[in-house]
């Protein structure tokens, strides 16, 4: 990897963010100023690109999908690498790691639920579709530059 990140700059990315999710957590009402910074910070999914197309000829993405707690199927994704360590296991401790923007990865992932940091107790939370359509329409002009 040419860009290989130290321990301590892999702690710092988003480390902010994260400090306010976890107060947004807390307290509800701390959500509506977090959504748009998180709609466009760089996030962590794990990924890959496809041979395969869409009909724009643009190369698909494979997005890992997982069940939460209630059973149903949602895409992960990480304000930073420490936070994906809940999916290592002892036979796979290594992933195929994006990084994009947040607004992108709800474009890209239509009709599907996300969760954001799965298995952090403190610094979660689970985005239907419906909200995800609705930030993506609120963002869109300040993401899109």
């Amino acid at each position: 990897m040419a860009n290989q990140l130290t321990p301590d700059e892999i702690k710092n990315i988003n480390k902010a963010l994260e400090d306010r999710i976890i107060a947004a957590v807390e307290d509800n009402s701390k959500w509506k100023s977090v959504l748009p910074d998180l709609m466009n910070a760089e996030v962590f999914v794990v990924a890959q690109v496809s041979d395969k197309t869409d009909a724009n000829g643009k190369k698909l993405l494979n997005i890992l999908s997982m069940k939460n707690k209630e059973g149903q199927m949602c895409i992960p994704f990480f304000t930073s690498p420490n936070k994906m360590a809940v999916l290592a296991t002892p036979e796979r401790k290594s992933f195929n790691c994006m990084k994009m923007k947040t607004i992108r990865l709800f474009e890209a992932v239509k009709g599907k639920a996300a969760m954001l940091n799965p298995g952090s107790h403190n610094c979660t939370k689970l985005f239907t579709p419906f909200e995800m359509n609705l930030l993506v329409m609120e963002n869109r002009g300040e993401n899109n530059k």
